[in-house]
């Protein structure tokens, strides 16, 4: 049997949630059970899986309740809490945390299934990785299609051998994508896209693939259940929920 306070200090500090400055609330955001058997994990913090979950003393996702634009709980949000609290669920959420860890971040977790090791840092969350011999972008492409399980989209716009590339997951934006090119990077993979990036990446010469939002960040919280099963004998189970997006 483990303790939720113990579990919350332990993500919390293997996350170093208190370092990042983020558009929510990292950290436990839902009080539950003080005894925990078993934790759930998920992407998203929604109806579907807090029901289908109902079965766990803590559920673990990476988005969060909490954004500047919640303002009141009524209706749909309302009865998202209901769920959680009617039934004594803990929920913690690890977003910008999960996404930079060095370890089981998501981007870091994508470049090791990939196989390679990261070099360094840009942007926000991202992490590179610099090859000693060039590759072709296409076979990079599907690498990284084949790790995430779903069809990539591509603009390739750039050169067609590639010798760094760097992963920025969920939604890169163009701000990430200029921070890429400032460390020279061949190709950026990212989650979505957004109207305002053709043009920037066509004209900055850059080669950008999309692999989803959702498919690019359930790395995270797959990498943490087997380190609560063995610091805290708990058992776990992820829920894939996608949204298509």
């Amino acid at each position: 049997m483990a303790i939720r306070g113990e579990i919350v200090r332990y993500l919390n500090d293997l996350l170093r949630c208190s370092e990042f400055k983020d558009y929510t609330s990292n950290g436990l955001q839902i009080e539950g059970a003080e005894e925990v058997q078993k934790i759930g994990f998920a992407v998203d913090p929604c109806l579907q899986v807090f029901e289908e979950l109902a079965d766990c003393q803590m559920i673990v996702t990476h988005h969060g309740l909490w954004w500047p634009s919640t303002d009141r709980l009524v209706g749909w949000q309302k009865h998202r809490i209901n769920a959680l609290m009617s039934r004594n669920i803990s929920l913690y959420a690890a977003h910008l945390p999960l996404d930079r860890h060095p370890q089981v971040g998501n981007n870091a977790q994508i470049l090791q299934k990939m196989g390679y090791e990261i070099s360094g840092d840009f942007g926000e969350v991202g992490w590179y990785a610099e090859l000693s011999d060039a590759v072709t972008a296409q076979s990079l492409i599907d690498k990284f299609s084949r790790v995430i399980g779903a069809e990539v989209k591509s603009w390739l716009f750039g050169e067609t051998m590639i010798q760094r590339f760097g992963v920025s997951s969920g939604g890169g934006g163009l701000k990430e994508l200029e921070k890429a090119r400032e460390k020279c990077l061949d190709l950026y993979f990212t989650g979505e896209s957004s109207h305002s990036m053709y043009h920037a990446a066509r004209e900055m010469g850059a080669n950008v693939a999309f692999g989803g939002h959702y498919r690019t960040e359930v790395f995270g919280v797959q990498a943490l259940m087997p380190l609560l099963e063995e610091n805290f004998g708990v058992k776990t189970r992820f829920l894939d929920c996608p949204t298509g997006c």
